[in-house]
């Protein structure tokens, strides 16, 4: 078996930067052709930059993923581009930071219809691509990115994310359950506690940084490639008997 992409067409939504970005550059690594998507056209289009200087294949396609019309968008000109769809990784999210009790309604939808409407719409769409289409070269891969705060350490202020991210790792069971009949593989990552630019401010707080390692059995914070290599490994031949699986990345703080 191996991890290699070669041929392969791959969307990865949220790409413009942290885990989605290092995820963009592995499998492009790896030889699949990349359409790096994140609300940002600019961002996108960095991380789509630095693939190509490394020697990779690569597109930018800005679109909200909460919009399924821009979801079309975003399949469609994928496809335009290299005539097939083979991968889709679901790591667009967005991170409101309130109390339950000030939340306003408009950051608990929009952190909803990102997370959880988003990986539908993403899901339910590119999955009929690919039944349509890939039946002959082996259906396809799907996998989500979610969050241990969604299943087994909830963080504070960020009650809607840990409610969205709960709802995507049981959407992912169910598309497994249903998509397997197509050879369609979805699974799910856990990232715990990440050096990404969403965690940079926490880690200049001496005291974070320390509670962090002491809970966390590695001993550090893990990097973005780690989560990458993860996604890798279930997109390619290499976890061709895995799917409906949910896979914890965060050095051993939750064990099960």
């Amino acid at each position: 078996m191996t991890q290699q992409l070669t041929n392969k067409v791959a969307i990865v939504t949220g790409a413009g930067r942290g885990i989605g970005a290092a995820i963009a550059k592995v499998l492009a690594e790896a030889g699949a052709k990349v359409a790096v998507n994140d609300i940002n056209p600019d961002r996108a289009e960095r991380t789509a930059a630095a693939i190509r200087e490394a020697g990779g294949t690569a597109i930018s396609i800005g679109a909200d993923i909460a919009n399924k019309f821009q979801c079309v968008h975003l399949i469609e000109t994928t496809r335009k581009e290299w005539g097939r769809l083979d991968i889709l990784v679901n790591n667009a999210a967005v991170e409101p930071s309130k109390s339950i009790l000030k939340m306003d309604e408009w950051d608990w939808q929009r952190c909803i219809d990102v997370n959880l409407k988003g990986t539908f719409f993403m899901s339910q769409l590119c999955g009929r691509v690919m039944v349509d289409e890939n039946q002959e070269r082996g259906g396809g891969a799907i996998v989500n990115i979610g969050s241990t705060a969604g299943v087994s350490v909830p963080l504070p202020n960020l009650a809607a994310y840990c409610a969205s991210k709960a709802g995507v790792v049981g959407f992912a069971r169910e598309c497994a359950r249903e998509f397997a009949q197509y050879g369609i593989r979805v699974n799910t990552v856990l990232p715990g506690i990440i050096d990404t630019p969403l965690t940079e401010p926490l880690q200049e707080n001496e005291a974070t940084m320390s509670r962090w390692q002491r809970e966390i059995p590695l001993g550090r914070i893990g990097r973005d490639i780690e989560c990458a290599q993860t996604v890798l490994f279930l997109c390619s031949n290499a976890s061709s008997y895995i799917t409906g699986q949910t896979i914890t990345v965060d050095g051993g703080r939750v064990m099960r």
